[in-house]
C-alpha cells in the first residue's frame, strides 16, 4: 500500500503528463505483479462498489475520533469530501503496516461484503489504526467507492509499455474487454509473444499535410479527387479473423463504445480496414461536433 500511496501522491501533485507517466513507469518496473494488476485496474478507472453505507462510516469515524456530530458536519462541509474528512480527523496511527496493496484489497476490502455490521466496523477501525497519511486517504476512498486519480487509460497503457518494452497497441488490446486485476493477468499483459494482439493492430493513421510545393505540381485539376474535411472522431474499423476492432487515433481500443458500428462491420469481408471519421448523423445530415 505504501508504494501505491507514493505513486498516487506523485500523480496528484503534478499537472504535467510526462511526470505522471514517469511516476507510473517507475512504479510498474518494481511492483509485484499482484500489486501492479490492481494498480492498472484502479488507474484505468476501475472502482470497487461501496460495501458500507457512508452514514455508517461517518458514525464509526466520529466514535473513533471523539468528535461530536455537529463538529464533524462542519468539518465535512469545509472539506467537501467524506474520505478526506475522516483521514484528517482520525488520530495518528500508533504504527503502520507494510502489507502490499493486493492484500489490502483481497483480505480487507472485498471481504467486507460478507461481514455483519459489527464485523465491518471492527475491520475498518482496525485498518484506520494501521494506516496513516496518504495510505489512509486511499483506503477511505476505496471503502467509500470514490477512488479516482488524474490519469487516463491511454497514459496507463503508455506507462506499462515504457516499463516493459511491450508495444502500446498490444497492451491496449490485452486490457480491452473484461480484464481482471490478478497477478496472472498482469504477467500475461507483459508477455513477449504478441500474436494474440496482432490480429487487432491498426495501420498508421493516414494524416493530411500542408502542400509543400506549388498547387500546379498536383497536375490537371480535372484529375483531382476532393472530399470534405469531416469533424468527427478519427478511427479505424478493422475486420480480421471473424472479429471487429475499432481503434481511435490515440491508440485506444474503443470497440465497445460503438456497438452499432461493430455490428455493421460483421458484414465486411475479412481483412477490411476502414480509416475515417466516426460521426453522428440525423436525417442524412452530419450533426455538429458538440453532439459527440
Amino acid at each position: 500500500m505504501k508504494r501505491f500511496a507514493h505513486l498516487f501522491a506523485a500523480i496528484d501533485e503534478t499537472m504535467r503528463t510526462n511526470e505522471k507517466v514517469d511516476a507510473m513507469v517507475e512504479y510498474f518496473r518494481a511492483a509485484d505483479p499482484a500489486d501492479a494488476a490492481w494498480a492498472v485496474w484502479f488507474l484505468s478507472g476501475g472502482r470497487p462498489r461501496r460495501l458500507v453505507p457512508v452514514r455508517r462510516l461517518a458514525a464509526w469515524a466520529m466514535e473513533e475520533t471523539g468528535v461530536p456530530e455537529w463538529l464533524f458536519a462542519e468539518c465535512y462541509d469545509a472539506v467537501g469530501d467524506l474520505a478526506e474528512t475522516m483521514s484528517l480527523l482520525l488520530p495518528d496511527a500508533p504504527s503502520t503496516t507494510d502489507a502490499p496493496l493486493h492484500r489490502w484489497i483481497t483480505e480487507r476490502l472485498l471481504p467486507l461484503a460478507g461481514k455483519s455490521e459489527d464485523e465491518q466496523r471492527a475491520s475498518i477501525v482496525q485498518s484506520w489504526r494501521e494506516l496513516g497519511g496518504t495510505e489512509r486517504f486511499i483506503w477511505n476512498k476505496l471503502i467509500t467507492g470514490g477512488f479516482r486519480v488524474g490519469v487516463s487509460q491511454l497514459l496507463v497503457v503508455r506507462a506499462v509499455s515504457r516499463a516493459t518494452g511491450v508495444a502500446e497497441g498490444v497492451i491496449a488490446h490485452r486490457l480491452s474487454g473484461t480484464w481482471l486485476p490478478r497477478a496472472e493477468s498482469f504477467t500475461a499483459l507483459l508477455a513477449a509473444e504478441t500474436s494474440d494482439a496482432d490480429v487487432s493492430r491498426p495501420y498508421p493513421f493516414f494524416l493530411a499535410y500542408a502542400l509543400e510545393g506549388e498547387v500546379e505540381s498536383l497536375g490537371d485539376p480535372t484529375e483531382w479527387q476532393v472530399e470534405w474535411k469531416w469533424d468527427g472522431i478519427r478511427a479505424q474499423v478493422i475486420r480480421r479473423d471473424g472479429r471487429t476492432f475499432i481503434w481511435s487515433r490515440g491508440d485506444e481500443l474503443v470497440t465497445e463504445r460503438f456497438p452499432e458500428i461493430a455490428a455493421a462491420a460483421d458484414f465486411l469481408p475479412g481483412g477490411t480496414v476502414l480509416d475515417g471519421e466516426i460521426m453522428p448523423w440525423k436525417d442524412g445530415t452530419p450533426l455538429a461536433f458538440a453532439h459527440y
